[in-house]
């Protein structure tokens, strides 16, 4: 009897790369929701990790041209709490690039993919001051919804405001969920800019993120909501100009917390 092989086509450690110093672990793909441009991948660990709202994993996959593997880092989306060996990532798509179109077009449920991590500072938990001023580009809004979904899963009421920016409907992350969010928690308020979009209406601004709808936003609170600390996540051209619009309208640069900045 001869025993069929699985091709490497079909194979769910196709994406496996030689570990011989041993210092990734696996994970299984458990679920893919793939929306637009915007991928989410569930992710299951081997055990659970000691992990903090607002962190990243290194994803390593391999290729088959040089340099045969490539890695890149994803924020996590999902809350730590409660503990799960399942974490969630949000990819885009990005032309070029040498890992997102792999996740976003053929990375499938039951694949096994190398992770590593946590890593990150822009973390934050029930300890930590608030009200919170939350601003996200892109797929920057990742780790501010982590925040967001552990204060939700720890029923928390330290007030939020998460202003959330990306092109058009299509390339936003979670709108549906912040927006019910929004509805049912009254320590929680979500605020949107489409910068390609002019003709949607559903979202409050339609430009780039800058100092008048900083002010508007965050800044016209009362004064038990207006936010105390700020976390910005996104590119890093948009994260400098949103350091700066704060600065103009008096925030300390000590209050504002970035990736690069903690």
């Amino acid at each position: 009897m001869i025993t069929p092989t699985i091709s490497r086509e079909v194979a769910h450690d196709r994406w496996l790369a030689a570990d011989r110093a041993a210092i990734w672990e696996r994970a299984e793909v458990v679920d893919v929701e793939r929306r637009a441009t915007i991928t989410r991948l569930r992710l299951r660990l081997g055990t659970i990790p000691d992990l903090r709202a607002g962190q990243y994993y290194l994803v390593r996959v391999a290729v088959d041209t040089p340099p045969g593997v490539v890695e890149q880092a994803y924020s996590l989306c999902s809350s730590p709490y409660p503990p799960s060996t399942d974490v969630e990532i949000a990819v885009r798509e990005v032309v070029g690039g040498r890992v997102s179109p792999l996740l976003a077009h053929e990375v499938q449920v039951g694949d096994q993919l190398h992770v590593r991590g946590p890593y990150g500072s822009l973390t934050w938990t029930d300890l930590d001051d608030g009200p919170l001023g939350l601003i996200g580009a892109g797929t920057g809004v990742a780790p501010l919804v982590s925040l967001v979904r552990y204060a939700a899963a720890r029923q928390l009421v330290v007030p939020m405001t998460l202003l959330s920016s990306s092109r058009n409907p299509t390339t936003a992350l979670l709108v549906d969920e912040l927006e019910e969010l929004a509805v049912r928690a009254s320590w929680f308020t979500f605020a949107r800019t489409y910068t390609r979009d002019p003709q949607d209406r559903s979202s409050q601004y339609h430009r780039r993120v800058d100092a008048a709808m900083l002010a508007e936003v965050f800044v016209t609170h009362d004064i038990a909501r207006r936010p105390s600390t700020y976390f910005v996540a996104g590119p890093h051209d948009m994260v400098i100009a949103t350091r700066t619009a704060l600065s103009s309208l008096g925030v300390a640069d000590e209050l504002i917390y970035s990736e690069d900045h903690v």
